[in-house]
């Protein structure tokens, strides 16, 4: 029998053109006998491994392909010897200065969040870059301190190692501090060991393959943390605004009882300290929300105003002895000279080894977005795989030197991009910038209030906060997302940022579960002169051929929806067909019809289920398949399937689903089962119609 159709297309300029379609029609069967379908590789799992590690070995066999693999590994090795010095070494100088500069307030103050003294912000701003530098695949992304993760260090130092002259971490039901027993241990040795086992978790990742793992946390689940994680930041930069000692809170609604004990602190506020927060406040705002954007139209260059104010605010505590006279909270003492390397503390690993997954985890998905972003925007790629290798080893080796983990930071990512950065060797003037202070000029800083500090961190948050504008769109377009990035906010700022995260990614997680278990049905309808069919409730034009029914179920068929699938389809079977297009089959309509809805009763006595969207299928959806196929026969309803995947069949081959359902009953296109369908009504001769005639 031949399939045949005429109808119109457009042709590339846009010009309508006819077109004619003549072909036979088969059954999947004839289908693959008649184009030769590959037999399936039936090897056993040992001949499969086998191969498998051949093939992963096969690079290093030869001096070419360990060079290569070298190479890879090491990217510096590739793009160094090809860089355009006379063309690129200007625009990277230029960035590789302008993020120096942001990186001496952004480390001081992010130190803070950490919960360690400012100087060792300035090592973790300028060990760990050089080393992402070698290792790295992006270009554009500045590794160091970054918000975010530092609160999540400083959470986790705090657990484990509360504060001597601040009350403990469980205040709000009474118990005594976690970390009681670890006083021996020193901040730095906590946050140390904690950024080798932040690598040892990346590096473990990369080896096992698991990058793919971070797909989990999406777009969404990430913006709506990161702006509930910086609640968190705001909240905990209050008290140095206000010149008082808070206590620290850990589990649900912390921020409530720390607001709480703020308030009724307010009267004990250091009142030199608030008037330089104010100010230091005004003078950034005004600086990079009023001049930056003028300034910006003869230079992409930002002015430092952080460094500006860190310049002045240093010079008028010196000058008015802010630290004796106010009693305000300063830097004080910052060490000269680079620190020597040392061990961390191996004793403490199993301790903070569940810290380092969350911070692990966030610190690769904010690198890896980042750098995707940049990618596509100078078409270039990045590799995921070493980005993992390259934060792993970054974070691990520079855990010989007093640092906190390190990430990308969003902020100085964007300027690096906006100044014009062509590679990753920008980071070695930054660096270099970073080392003066860190040689000779960080005891000049000594004077500098912690206040201003906290000022900076707090309008650097601008960003993470204006994340809430994506909520408008982002519900006209998914209330689902809408309704995740709410959820990861809200959750992150009732509860720790550690345990926001992992609820984050649950709540994302069983939204899929959801998804899936409550997917969309249609019934299809074909299109006049055309071999196409469509959901009848979205084509005017789709019309269903009489006594036949085409459903078409938009999920994998699992455990989960089985029964809801089965629903479908004996609703699909009875005895009616809709007067006007038809209506998408929601779980409210097999429970109860739209009364609304005009029917007229006519036999359906063909069922064809569209197979597209079973991307895949358990043992139950199979035992369904054959159920609904034994039901219909036994009510006069035959069914047909049409456009399963290879995978799909490949399972009914395995698990003896033919055995019931017969072969012949399969078709290529849902056209070939209606066709069929259309014949086998005519000859009263089911579906054992020869197709070839």
């Amino acid at each position: 029998m031949v399939a045949s159709t005429e109808g119109f297309t457009e042709d590339l300029n846009g010009n309508e053109a006819e077109i004619s379609i003549s072909r036979l029609a088969y059954n999947q069967e004839q289908f693959d006998v008649k184009f030769g379908l590959l037999p399936v590789d039936r090897r056993a799992p040992r001949e499969k491994v086998r191969k498998a590690i051949n093939r992963c070995c096969a690079p290093y066999t030869t001096a070419k392909g360990i060079f290569a693999t070298i190479i890879n590994f090491i990217p510096i090795l590739h793009w160094l010897p090809k860089y355009k010095w006379r063309e690129d070494s200007s625009h990277d100088i230029v960035a590789g200065l302008t993020i120096g500069i942001m990186n001496i307030p952004q480390g001081m103050a992010y130190a803070g969040l950490a919960s360690v003294p400012p100087v060792y912000g300035l090592y973790t701003s300028f060990f760990p870059p050089l080393l992402y530098m070698i290792f790295g695949t992006s270009r554009h992304v500045s590794m160091g301190v970054f918000s975010v993760v530092s609160l999540m260090v400083g959470t986790a130092r705090l657990r484990i190692l509360p504060d001597q002259a601040i009350v403990g971490s469980s205040l709000a039901n009474g118990t005594a501090p976690t970390g009681s027993v670890m006083a021996e241990y020193s901040p730095i040795e906590v946050v140390t060991t904690l950024s080798l086992a932040v690598g040892i978790v990346q590096l473990a990742m990369a080896l096992l393959r698991l990058d793919f793992l971070t797909a989990y946390l999406s777009d969404q689940v990430v913006s709506g943390f990161s702006t509930g994680a910086a609640c968190h930041v705001f909240v905990a930069q209050l008290n140095e605004i206000t010149g008082v000692k808070l206590p620290r809170y850990d589990g649900f609604f912390r921020l409530y009882y720390v607001l709480h004990d703020l308030a009724a602190a307010i009267p004990q506020s250091n009142l030199a300290a608030v008037i330089v927060s104010i100010c230091s406040i005004v003078f950034l705002i005004v600086g990079k929300e009023v001049i930056n954007p003028l300034f910006k139209k003869k230079c992409p260059i930002p002015l430092p105003f952080e460094l500006f104010l860190l310049i002045i605010a240093t010079v008028v505590s010196h000058a008015g002895q802010f630290k004796y006279k106010y009693k305000m909270k300063v830097v004080d003492q910052i060490p000269i000279g680079i620190p020597s390397p040392s061990l961390p503390n191996f004793d403490l690993l199993p301790t903070v080894f569940r810290d380092a997954v969350g911070i692990a985890i966030v610190g690769f998905v904010v690198t890896v977005s980042m750098g995707k972003l940049f990618a596509k925007r100078h078409r270039y790629r990045i590799d995921p795989s070493q980005e993992l290798y390259a934060l792993g080893i970054t974070s691990a080796v520079s855990s010989l030197f007093p640092i906190f983990p390190p990430t990308t930071s969003l902020s100085r990512s964007l300027v690096y991009e906006a100044a014009g950065t062509k590679t990753q060797l920008a980071t070695v003037l930054s660096s270099g910038l970073l080392l003066v202070v860190i040689l000779w000029l960080g005891p000049l800083l000594q004077p500098l209030p912690m206040c201003v500090l906290a000022c900076i961190i707090l309008v650097a948050l601008k960003g993470l906060f204006m994340q809430v504008s994506e909520l408008k769109p982002l519900w006209r377009l998914s209330k689902i997302d809408c309704i995740v990035w709410i959820f990861s906010c809200v959750i992150t700022m009732c509860s720790d940022v550690m345990e926001g995260l992992a609820l984050s990614v649950a709540f994302a997680m069983l939204t899929i579960v959801l998804r899936s278990q409550w997917p969309q049905s249609h019934w299809l309808g074909q299109l006049p002169d055309t071999m196409l069919y469509r959901d009848v409730a979205q084509y005017d034009s789709a019309v269903e051929v009489a006594g036949i029914r085409v459903v078409r179920f938009d999920s994998p068929l699992l455990f989960t929806n089985v029964e809801l699938f089965k629903r479908v389809v004996h609703k699909a079977a009875r005895h009616f067909e809709l007067d006007h297009a038809g209506d998408d089959i929601n779980d409210a309509e097999i429970v109860q019809n739209d009364p609304s809805v005009k029917k007229k009763p006519t036999a359906v006595r063909r069922l064809v289920i569209d197979c597209s969207g079973f991307t895949f299928i358990d043992c139950m959806g199979v035992q369904a398949l054959k159920e609904i196929s034994a039901e219909m026969d036994a009510h006069g309803v035959t069914v047909a399937f049409a456009c399963a995947k290879a995978p799909v069949r490949q399972l009914f081959e395995a698990s003896g689903f033919y055995e019931s359902v017969p072969k012949r009953m399969f078709y290529p296109t849902i056209h070939d089962a209606v066709i069929a369908s259309m014949i086998s009504e005519q000859s009263q001769d089911g579906f054992n119609v020869d197709m070839q005639l």
